[in-house]
């Protein structure tokens, strides 16, 4: 069975701007476009308006995009409250930041997805990251190169 994948922000963004960006690899993001087509990439609402905030090209590219986005259904808001209870530092509510974390892992615990974040695991629950509580879950959680190389695509000139 094909693996489904739930992103976080961080991996679209860092894959956009940083590593992957669309006019050097038209043919990543094309596949991207057939996985978010199949229904095999999600993202949560939340994630959503984490990439309206710099309303820039790849803000423009996921509004395009409206079926890579899934609301939170009630199994979705349940896994939410479940995952805050038992790990309620996941996100960082002073800086506003990290809002979409437990919804990116609900959706993987809901539809049973594998996370793609490009967080770094602290190894503590303390103040966990997406991969700390990922792994306390039993969820699988990759990088964006890792979504790569499940996927099998290669890049030749």
């Amino acid at each position: 069975m094909p693996v489904t994948y739930s992103i976080d922000t961080s991996s679209i963004i860092e894959a956009w701007h940083r590593r992957y960006p669309q006019d050097v690899f038209p043919g990543l993001w094309h596949g991207i476009d057939e996985l978010i087509s199949l229904g095999r990439l999600q993202a949560s609402e939340e994630v959503r308006q984490e990439l309206k905030k710099k309303d820039d090209e790849l803000y423009a590219w996921a509004k395009e995009r409206p079926q890579l986005f899934c609301e939170a259904d009630l199994d979705n808001q349940l896994a939410v409250r479940s995952i805050l209870q038992a790990h309620p530092r996941l996100v960082n509510t002073q800086k506003g930041r990290s809002q979409a974390d437990p919804f990116v892992i609900a959706l993987a615990r809901v539809r049973r997805c594998t996370v793609v974040t490009n967080e770094i695991a602290l190894g503590s629950l303390e103040r966990p990251r997406i991969p700390d509580v990922c792994q306390a879950l039993g969820i699988s959680c990759i990088d964006f190169l890792g979504l790569i190389r499940t996927e099998r695509w290669s890049f030749r000139r």
